[in-house]
């Protein structure tokens, strides 16, 4: 996706605006969501946390948000790992049945 092909849309927020907010690879009906998405977790913790603060709420949001992130990077990053095992483990046991045939 280019940059011409970008579609920035503008977001509300508790009544925040945003203008020409577009991220790559997503569409303007998915960054609506991913806005409803943060407005709803800080409606959450407003509740949980008894504060009415949107800066600190906004914060509490994008942290919420990024160590879903990090960890998901992180899980993948350990299946990765455990996948690279296997694959080490599976060359190992083929390469010593190939040794073991008798050559020709």
């Amino acid at each position: 996706m280019s940059i011409s092909d970008k579609e920035p849309v503008s977001v509300t927020v508790r009544r925040i605006e945003l203008d020409d907010v577009w991220f790559e690879g997503l569409g303007p009906l998915e960054v609506k969501a991913l806005a409803r998405e943060v407005e709803l977790r800080m409606e959450k913790m407003s509740k949980e946390k008894n504060t009415f603060d949107t800066f600190k709420l906004l914060l509490h949001a994008a942290l919420y948000y990024a160590a879903q992130a990090y960890a998901k990077t992180n899980t993948a990053g350990a299946k990765n790992k455990d996948d690279g095992k296997q694959l080490d483990n599976a060359v190992e046991k083929l390469a010593h049945c190939l040794n073991s045939l008798p050559l020709k």
